[in-house]
């Protein structure tokens, strides 16, 4: 539908009408995220309210790096708990999502990782134009940090599957591959941009990467076999890599 994510009135008259709802949208202005989580909280609500009392599905959308990666060693799962959103205000979403559960809505989750194709790049965007900036791609230390991710039409696939046969208060991954490291992201970059690539060191990655200097270094690995296994879901697309190759520069 058409309309704007403060038009609550129109979301609910919309929700009434249909036998299912995806929620894949969310105001990427970074500079306003606290405000835009609490805007995507109050979406979250209204459907699920208008939703409540009926078996019919809510698919709302948050993402694999929300995991509390402090209670995990290794890769996220879909059983691992969400971050608060007083520490990060995104996790908004996970706790409108357990609350519209609590009353009896049927609602599923649906993590995506580092999404992509050609044309777009998700956070790698930001990179990008950091690295033309800069005169020069970057990564911290050896680089091993890792980024899940997953193309653009297997995470389409997957959010079919999820409104057609998900459980209700269920978490799946969209993650096809687990955990491409930032080193071998960086190299692919600087090749697709005809740029160098450098390390630096953790005291220079608030100086290169500024606002996203907090996950410039924080290993994102996700795991999506039992999301795999639970829809019958097999994703096929190119990996990220593949598709940095292939971008579109303009």
């Amino acid at each position: 539908m058409f309309g704007e994510l403060t038009d609550l009135k129109s979301l609910r008259d919309a929700t009434n009408a249909v036998d299912g709802v995806i929620h894949t949208a969310f105001n990427h202005d970074f500079s306003k995220l606290k405000e835009n989580s609490e805007i995507d909280r109050r979406v979250i609500e209204t459907l699920g309210e208008a939703l409540a009392g009926s078996q019919r599905p809510l698919v709302v959308s948050s993402g694999t790096g929300l995991v509390d990666r402090s209670r995990i060693h290794g890769l996220a799962r879909e059983t691992d708990k969400p971050v608060s959103s007083a520490l990060f205000p995104r996790a908004a979403t996970e706790e409108a999502a357990a609350s519209m559960l609590a009353k009896g809505v049927n609602i599923i989750v649906v993590r995506l990782s580092q999404v992509h194709d050609t044309e777009h790049q998700g956070r790698l965007a930001e990179h990008i134009r950091i690295a033309r900036e800069k005169g020069f791609v970057a990564y911290v230390g050896q680089g091993e940090n890792r980024l899940s991710a997953v193309h653009v039409t297997d995470a389409a696939r997957l959010y079919r599957l999820a409104l057609e046969k998900g459980e209700t208060g269920a978490h799946y991954h969209a993650v096809a591959e687990e955990g491409v490291p930032m080193h071998a992201i960086a190299a692919q970059l600087a090749e697709s941009l005809s740029l160098p690539v450098r390390s630096i060191s953790t005291e220079e990655v608030e100086a290169y990467f500024g606002w996203i200097a907090a996950l410039a270094h924080v290993d994102l690995g996700a795991s999506g076999k039992a999301t795999q296994t639970h829809l019958g879901w097999l994703p096929d697309g190119p990996g990220l890599l593949e598709d940095l190759r292939n971008m579109n520069k303009g």
